[in-house]
């Protein structure tokens, strides 16, 4: 893209220039990041956030990356909706070979009084419904609700 079309605003990220018709992602997409680790950027720190989605436990991973500044959810291609995981597996993967980060990656269940210490994340994070692990459970039905 060139830096004169009309709509566009180059926006200064890091060593470079990002362009963007509507100012900034709404997070960060895996070439994104890869381009940006290979230009010498860094992974500050990464959490992950578990929540339900239907009747599955799925895990979204924020990063806070030395080319923005806040914490961002990895998202899709074209930044169409956050990329979860239902395998946390394959996302520590991603996390630690492809993007090389070695430092503690906390995960958090959507709700945790200590997400409240991320201030953005804690607005953007609202509860409803089931929590992790009653994930397709019907707490407000006695018989449903697990033993114990």
């Amino acid at each position: 893209m060139a830096a004169g079309q009309p709509g566009r605003i180059p926006l200064p990220v890091g060593d470079r220039v990002e362009q963007r018709g509507r100012g900034l992602a709404s997070g960060l997409q895996e070439g994104e990041i890869r381009q940006a680790l290979q230009e010498g950027g860094r992974i500050r720190n990464v959490l992950i956030v578990s929540k339900c989605v239907g009747g599955a436990v799925e895990h979204l991973a924020y990063l806070r990356a030395s080319w923005r500044r806040d914490f961002l959810p990895l998202r899709t291609w074209n930044d169409r909706g956050d990329r979860t995981y239902r395998d946390l597996d394959r996302l520590l993967t991603l996390i630690r070979a492809d993007f090389g980060f070695c430092g503690c990656i906390p995960v958090y269940i959507a709700g945790d009084p200590d997400l409240a210490r991320y201030k953005a994340l804690a607005r953007e994070l609202p509860v409803a419904g089931p929590l992790p692990p009653h994930c397709g459970i019907d707490l407000q039905r006695p018989e449903a609700a697990p033993p114990g």
